[in-house]
Order: C-alpha cells, then structure tokens, then sequence
C-alpha cells in the first residue's frame, strides 16, 4: 500500500513551512507531517523536517539514504 503524497505547503510570516497538504486533501501541521513520516505515512519519505528538508533511507539505485529540500517548492495553499 501507497503512502500519501504531499502536494503544497503553508508558511507562515517568517517563511516556515506550517502546515502541508496531501493528494488526498488533508491538511497536517508540520509536527503531525514530521510523525506521519517517521511512521511511514507518505511515498517514500521516512523524515520530514520544519524547514521542508526530507530523507528517503534508501535511495535509488546504491542503498544509501537520499535527502533534499524540495518541500520548500511546493505551492502554496
């Protein structure tokens, strides 16, 4: 079975991101992303971060753990 994916984000005045949104229309604080992700909730993602940094543990291809920071370019809603 498929996690959910994240499609946009929320920030607040200072530029954090605050809030996500899923393909599913759910809308999670970032603390309730970052625990969903721990527990295997979203495709792929196994961390999230307040600041929209991700980890895959294992990355395509070599095994080894993939990280990135496309959060942060996702629209916003």
């Amino acid at each position: 079975m498929f996690g959910e994916k994240i499609v946009a984000i929320r920030k607040d005045d200072q530029g954090n991101i605050v809030q996500i949104k899923t393909h599913t229309g759910r809308i999670l604080s970032i603390e309730e992303a970052m625990e969903q992700a721990g527990q295997g909730g979203f495709d792929s993602l196994t961390s999230i971060d307040e600041r929209g940094n991700w980890t895959i543990d294992v990355g395509a291809g070599d095994g080894e753990p993939e990280q990135g920071g496309n959060l942060t370019i996702l629209p916003e809603f």
